[in-house]
Order: C-alpha cells, then structure tokens, then sequence
C-alpha cells in the first residue's frame, strides 16, 4: 500500500482553518501552510494566537542570514556553543511562524527545518508552551521555490489552504477596505483567482488616498491601480465608481452585531429617517445588502458579530421599504440560516401543532421579524436539495402534508421559492382538509 498522502482541497481561509490551528497548537504539530502569495497566511496564525491569548514571533527566512537563526559561535572553555539569537522566544507560549520556508537558501532552510521537526537548534531548545508553524508557496512554475522531499513532508501537519472571499469580505467590512473594493469583491466570486488579497488591500490604500479632484482624474486612476491589477479589474474597479461613497461616519457591520435601541448609533439613524436624509438611508442599505445576501454573513454569524437582535433592533428604525430589502437580502442566504432555531426536520415531521409552527406563524405575522421566515424555508429548500432520497420524500405523506400545512401560512416571497424546488424535485404537498 502507498504511503504518499492523497492530495485534500485546499482549506479556506476562515473558521475553518483556524480550528485546525488551534487543534496543532494545542497538540505542539508542526504545521506547514501551503498556498498562494498574498492570501494571508501569517494574517490568520496571528489572529489565531491572539485568541488563544500566545504570543506571535514571525521570521522571514528569505531575508536570513545564518547567524539570524543559529546565532554566532562562541567558545568557552575550549569548547564552541552558539549564541541564541534574539528572535528565538526563551519562555512563554506562543507561534514560531517561518515564512518562506522553501524560497530561502538552503545554509536557512537545513536549520529552520531542523527546529520545525526537532524542537531544537544545537542547545537551544524550543519553550514547552511554543510551536513552529511555516509557511510555503506551492511548487509550481508560478514560484522559484525549492521542492521539500515527501520524507521531510511527513513530519508535518500538511495543509493546503486558499484565500476564501466571503472571510476576507468580513475582516475587510471591519478594517476599513474602500468600498470600491468592496464592491468588486463582493459581486465576483473569482475575484482571487489572479489577484491576491493583499494586492487588492493594495488597491484600497491607493484609493483612499486619493483627493477629489485625484477621483475624476481616469488617467491617474489607471495608472496607478494599473500598478496592482491587471488591466480588466482595474477597469472592473472604476466601473464601481458609484459605490465607493463614504457619506457614512461609521462601520455599518457594527449594525449587525452591535445595534440597540437607545443607544447613540440608533439615534443617527432614527435621525436620518425624522430629517428625510434618504440619501442616507440609501446609502446604509447599499452598503448592506450586498453583505447580508453574501457569504461573509455566514461567517459574520459563526463569530457572533451578526445576531438577529441587532438586525431586528435596526429593521425598527428603518422606514419600511429599506427594511424589506435588507431581510430579503438576509432572508434567502443559505450561509447564515444557522441564525434561527428552526431546522429543516422540524418542518417536515410533526410540524402541525408543534412548536416550529408557533415560530413560523408568529415570525410571518412580525414585520421586524419576517426574515426569520425566509431563514427557515431556505434552511429547508437546502435540505430537501441535498436528499440523496429524493424518491422516499415523493412518497411521504407526513412530508408532503407538512409542506401542505407550511406553504399557506408564509408569504409568497418566501414560498414561490420552495414550491419551485418542490416542483423541480417532483414533491407535491398535501393540502390540509
């Protein structure tokens, strides 16, 4: 039998992948992070250290010399040891992260391979509480990388791992990404696929740098986000130039996770609505629903920075038509639907007379609440899609006549799209008598 390691997916960038690290750390493995230039792999080990409450040390073995990792000799007593250097952590818990760990020299990479496996260089030796993790571009002809044999492999937590839009969308929402950016980011899946992360955070810094006068120059424009981008995203880009308004003084994911009534954020927006400032109001809901109908909502609820009290106390200060559009948004993404306390099984076994149905007819008769409902029945279209079964749910009575009680008690916005994916799977629901 081979023992060569069958390739997995890579890894995205996110949650996902910090519960591997955290689960490495805590184990003391040795973690080799392979992936493309300028995803942010060190970006999510620090992030991952300061939950855990550790320290971070990051060593750039590109730029190395020797005496950088090893330390210089000395000799006492006739006999030579070797200084430690002072990068190298003496006490304390924390990450050791090595970048460019197959692009150094060979007189770099034989020692910081030895202190990744071994724990130790000569009579240094690495803190209880620490651990090399190490960072590596793939080996591939993009990269001038130096290939690591399959033996030295084996002695790490190989993980393979790919920028994931929807966590940069959320850690973007929070440090201030333009909105341009935002934009593109947010309306192309593929908007990774030959443009890192950080070159688009690139991009973002030279836009907000910009004066006014610099926004109407096209020339300057393209010249220098030319500089970053290929020539049909920076063309993308300027095609944004709608978005990318700041009228608003404050961070509008903060209204997913923060918002309440009586608090100075809900006074500014009551604010907006009493003064009829629905240039505005305009503006909070582009900003929104792109973000709320996108994958980064999911991962914005799995951090706890999107709850359904903050969404719901902001709906109540929001003139009706923003409100709708905001809880469709909301409503129809399949990554968030963790946010309700209603599962698909619960909708389709027992559901007449039971508890889910006192939600679902409570929910659809709140108007701050209807996304709820929309919550639900995407929750439940996603199951019914996913049934390998397909044929048993045709022939269930008790599924069909959970659907025929369920359907009338919803609005139509919410309906039509399950009674189209009934249609497309061959379900027929059972109307009650």
């Amino acid at each position: 039998m081979s023992n060569l390691r069958t390739p997995t997916a890579p890894i995205p960038l996110g949650p996902r992948l910090e519960a591997v690290l955290e689960l490495a750390y805590r184990a003391r493995r040795a973690v080799l992070l392979e992936g493309p230039t300028g995803i942010g792999k060190s970006e999510i080990v620090r992030h991952v250290a300061a939950r855990l409450g550790i320290t971070t040390v990051v060593l750039d073995l590109s730029l190395l010399e020797p005496p950088d990792l090893v330390g210089l000799p000395t000799i006492r007593d006739g006999r030579t040891s070797y200084a430690v250097p002072q990068a190298l952590p003496m006490d304390g818990a924390g990450i050791l992260m090595l970048e460019e760990l197959n692009r150094a020299e060979r007189y770099i990479q034989q020692p910081a391979l030895q202190l990744l496996t071994a724990r130790r260089l000569h009579e240094y030796e690495l803190p209880p509480g620490w651990v090399c993790f190490a960072a590596i571009n793939p080996e591939s002809a993009d990269y001038q990388v130096t290939v690591l044999d399959r033996a030295l492999r084996a002695r790490f937590m190989e993980l393979s791992v790919r920028a994931d839009r929807a966590s940069w969308l959320a850690w973007a929402q929070m440090h201030g990404v333009h909105p341009g950016v935002l934009a593109v980011a947010q309306a192309h899946e593929r908007v990774f696929d030959d443009v890192p992360p950080r070159t688009w955070t690139y991009a973002s810094q030279v836009l907000k740098a910009l004066t006014p006068a610099e926004l109407e120059d096209a020339v300057l424009l393209r010249d220098a986000l030319g500089g970053y981008l290929p020539a049909a995203w920076v063309e993308t880009l300027l095609a944004s130039r709608d978005k990318w308004s700041a009228r608003l003084s404050f961070d509008v994911r903060a209204l997913l996770g923060e918002y309440a009534s009586g608090t100075e954020l809900s006074a500014q927006i009551r604010g907006y609505r009493e003064r009829g400032e629905t240039d505005r109001l305009d503006e909070l809901t582009k900003r929104l629903v792109p973000l709320l109908e996108g994958p980064e909502a999911g991962v914005l609820a799995a951090k706890k920075q999107l709850s359904l009290g903050s969404f719901e106390a902001l709906l109540g200060d929001l003139p009706g038509d923003h409100r709708e559009r905001l809880q469709e948004a909301l409503g129809n993404n399949a990554t968030a639907i963790a946010l309700v306390d209603v599962t698909p099984q619960e909708l389709i076994h027992n559901y007449a007379g039971g508890l889910a149905e006192k939600k679902i007819r409570a929910w659809n008769g709140d108007p701050l609440k209807q996304h709820r409902v929309g919550l639900a029945l995407t929750g439940l279209r996603a199951h019914l899609e996913r049934q390998s079964a397909t044929a048993d749910l045709k022939r269930s009575n008790v599924v069909r006549t959970c659907l025929g009680v369920l359907l009338p008690q919803v609005h139509e916005r919410w309906a039509l799209p399950l009674v189209d994916t009934m249609k497309r799977l061959g379900i027929t629901p059972i109307r009650p008598q």
